[in-house]
Parts: C-alpha cells; structure tokens; sequence
C-alpha cells in the first residue's frame, strides 16, 4: 500500500506567504482611503502604519491559521483548491469586522479573503509534493 501524497511548503515559502499577505492586504485596505474625502487620512500615512502595526498580528495571525490549514490540505494535490481554501479562510476571519452592522460592510472580509488567496498563490511554484518516500516533485498545477 503506497502513502498519499502530500503536498509540503518550507518554512522560507511559509514566511513569504505571510508577507505577501500582509502587504496585499494592507495596500487593499489602504486604498479605500483613496475614496474618502480630502480632510481625512491619506493613502501614505495609512499604508505605512498598517504595514508597521500590522507586521506582529500578520505573523501570529498568519502562523496560527495558515499552518493548521496548510497541514489539513496536505492530501490535496491541486493547488488552486489550497488558494481557494486559503481564500474562504480569509474571508470566514474577515466576516466578523463589519459583516454583521446594518447594512453589512463586507469589505474586511473580501480584502482578508483576497490576500489570503493572492498570499498562497505566490508560494505556489514553491509547493514540493511527496509519495511513497520518493525524492520530492514539484506539486502539479493542473489536475
């Protein structure tokens, strides 16, 4: 009986996930100040103080829930099922921050969704997948 295969990132692509991430979702973020009227905060300001306040809860936020995830969907060999459940989990940790007001913002939850995705997506070329023991591959990128 052969294992199943197991699709593995390092700690180096773990890492550049999170970072990826965390500065997708602070250039999403800050971009809404870009729609909000003169007086208020500008677009540098907030994007600087995001990617500055935001580095410690990206890296305990990004550690805490991608790396269960990513031990979860090991047996899945198709990458683009990874993005798509990295997405939902962003989406699912974004949806409390403004999903449930009258009327519902749903914007944290579309821009922690859509880094989560771009996030995985990055570390994609940097997936090994392993069977039986063998010497790692490259996991495949089409079904």
């Amino acid at each position: 009986m052969s294992r199943p295969q197991r699709v593995v990132l390092g700690p180096g692509a773990v890492w550049l996930g999170i970072l990826v991430t965390h500065v997708t979702f602070c250039l999403v973020f800050s971009v809404r100040t870009l729609f909000l009227p003169p007086s208020a905060v500008d677009f540098p300001f907030l994007l600087i103080a995001a990617l500055v306040v935001g580095a410690i809860p990206a890296v305990v936020i990004g550690w805490a829930l991608a790396l269960p995830l990513g031990l979860l969907m090991r047996p899945v060999s198709r990458q683009w099922l990874h993005v798509a459940a990295f997405g939902l989990l962003g989406v699912a940790l974004g949806a409390p921050f403004g999903g449930f007001g009258s009327p519902p913002d749903l914007f944290a939850a579309a821009a922690m969704g859509t880094s989560a995705a771009v996030g995985r997506l990055a570390v994609w070329k940097l997936a090994r997948q392993y069977d039986d023991g063998g010497p790692p591959a490259y996991a495949p990128d089409v079904p």
